[in-house]
Protein backbone atom coordinates (compact mmCIF):
# COMPACT_ATOMS: atom_id res chain seq x y z
CA UNK A 1 0.00 0.00 0.00
CA UNK A 2 1.34 3.34 -0.76
CA UNK A 3 2.61 5.63 2.27
CA UNK A 4 0.88 8.76 2.21
CA UNK A 5 3.56 11.68 2.79
CA UNK A 6 2.53 15.77 3.21
CA UNK A 7 4.86 18.32 1.76
CA UNK A 8 4.97 22.21 2.41
CA UNK A 9 5.01 23.53 -1.22
CA UNK A 10 5.97 27.50 -1.67
CA UNK A 11 3.15 29.25 -3.39
CA UNK A 12 5.09 29.84 -6.53
CA UNK A 13 6.16 25.95 -7.23
CA UNK A 14 3.09 24.99 -6.36
CA UNK A 15 1.70 27.12 -9.12
CA UNK A 16 4.03 26.01 -11.84
CA UNK A 17 3.12 22.13 -10.58
CA UNK A 18 -0.70 22.88 -11.27
CA UNK A 19 0.83 24.39 -14.98
CA UNK A 20 3.02 22.00 -15.88
CA UNK A 21 0.34 19.33 -14.90
CA UNK A 22 -1.71 20.78 -16.78
CA UNK A 23 0.21 20.87 -20.05
CA UNK A 24 1.03 17.14 -20.11
CA UNK A 25 -2.35 16.22 -18.99
CA UNK A 26 -1.76 14.96 -15.73
CA UNK A 27 -2.72 15.36 -12.09
CA UNK A 28 -0.33 17.31 -9.63
CA UNK A 29 -0.09 14.30 -8.20
CA UNK A 30 0.71 12.09 -10.60
CA UNK A 31 3.16 14.96 -11.94
CA UNK A 32 5.10 14.98 -8.40
CA UNK A 33 5.29 11.20 -8.66
CA UNK A 34 6.65 10.97 -11.25
CA UNK A 35 8.96 13.54 -11.34
CA UNK A 36 10.09 12.41 -7.78
CA UNK A 37 10.86 8.84 -9.10
CA UNK A 38 12.69 10.46 -12.32
CA UNK A 39 15.19 12.13 -9.55
CA UNK A 40 15.19 8.97 -7.61
CA UNK A 41 16.14 6.82 -10.39
CA UNK A 42 19.27 9.70 -11.62
CA UNK A 43 20.16 9.48 -7.96
CA UNK A 44 20.64 5.55 -8.27
CA UNK A 45 22.12 6.30 -11.65
CA UNK A 46 24.79 8.60 -10.15
CA UNK A 47 25.07 6.41 -7.44
CA UNK A 48 26.06 3.40 -9.37
CA UNK A 49 28.71 5.76 -11.36
CA UNK A 50 30.60 6.80 -8.38
CA UNK A 51 30.82 3.24 -7.20
CA UNK A 52 31.70 1.67 -10.66
CA UNK A 53 34.68 4.85 -10.48
CA UNK A 54 35.97 4.08 -6.97
CA UNK A 55 36.36 0.20 -7.58
CA UNK A 56 38.00 1.47 -10.77
CA UNK A 57 40.61 3.35 -8.73
CA UNK A 58 41.29 1.05 -6.21
CA UNK A 59 41.78 -1.60 -8.60
CA UNK A 60 44.18 0.97 -10.19
CA UNK A 61 45.95 1.25 -6.82
CA UNK A 62 45.60 -2.38 -6.60
CA UNK A 63 47.54 -3.48 -9.74
CA UNK A 64 49.78 -0.09 -10.22
CA UNK A 65 48.88 -0.38 -13.90
CA UNK A 66 47.56 2.69 -16.08
CA UNK A 67 47.51 3.28 -19.57
CA UNK A 68 49.27 6.17 -21.31
CA UNK A 69 46.13 8.16 -22.60
CA UNK A 70 48.08 9.33 -26.03
CA UNK A 71 48.77 5.25 -26.62
CA UNK A 72 45.00 4.46 -25.71
CA UNK A 73 43.73 7.34 -28.28
CA UNK A 74 46.43 5.72 -31.14
CA UNK A 75 44.96 2.31 -30.36
CA UNK A 76 41.79 3.46 -30.73
CA UNK A 77 42.31 4.92 -34.03
CA UNK A 78 44.33 2.22 -35.56
CA UNK A 79 41.46 -0.30 -34.89
CA UNK A 80 39.44 2.19 -36.83
CA UNK A 81 41.23 2.33 -39.63
CA UNK A 82 41.95 -1.57 -39.59
CA UNK A 83 38.29 -2.07 -39.56
CA UNK A 84 38.52 -0.70 -43.35
CA UNK A 85 41.96 -2.17 -43.83
CA UNK A 86 42.48 -5.13 -41.86
CA UNK A 87 45.13 -5.85 -39.78
CA UNK A 88 45.36 -6.12 -36.13
CA UNK A 89 46.92 -3.37 -33.84
CA UNK A 90 48.66 -3.94 -30.97
CA UNK A 91 47.19 -3.10 -28.04
CA UNK A 92 49.07 -0.56 -25.34
CA UNK A 93 51.01 -2.41 -22.62
CA UNK A 94 49.98 -0.60 -19.13
CA UNK A 95 52.67 1.24 -17.44
CA UNK A 96 53.60 1.76 -13.34
CA UNK A 97 51.26 4.23 -11.78
CA UNK A 98 53.90 7.40 -11.03
CA UNK A 99 51.88 9.22 -8.49
CA UNK A 100 54.98 11.54 -8.39
CA UNK A 101 53.73 13.17 -11.63
CA UNK A 102 50.14 14.97 -11.44
CA UNK A 103 47.19 13.96 -13.89
CA UNK A 104 46.93 15.91 -17.05
CA UNK A 105 44.14 16.31 -19.76
CA UNK A 106 44.86 13.74 -22.61
CA UNK A 107 43.43 16.35 -25.93
CA UNK A 108 44.75 16.83 -28.41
Amino acid sequence: MPATTSLKLPDTLKATISKVAAFEGKSSHALMVDTLQSAMDEALVRQQFYADGEASFQDTLRTNAVFDAAAVKSYVMARLKSEKTGGKPRRPLPQPLDTTKPMAAAHD
